[in-house]
């Protein structure tokens, strides 16, 4: 798998972790999203995150 980080593809070498947010059900726009810790190709760690709702993915920003 890879992400593209800045213009950039990088390799997954691992989900150093991963969890599941769901929040704010009672309103109009509930938060519903799975986020993965990964260890990329550069020695760096990335969040991100995917919307369960719309089907998205994001980075986190730090």
């Amino acid at each position: 798998m890879s992400l593209k980080l800045r213009g950039h593809r990088v390799t997954v070498e691992s989900v150093a972790d991963r969890w599941r947010i769901d929040d704010e059900w009672w309103r109009g726009r509930p938060v519903s999203r799975m986020y993965y810790e990964c260890l990329v190709d550069r020695g760096l760690r990335v969040m991100v995150f995917r919307d369960l709702v719309t089907g998205e993915w994001y980075q986190q920003k730090p």
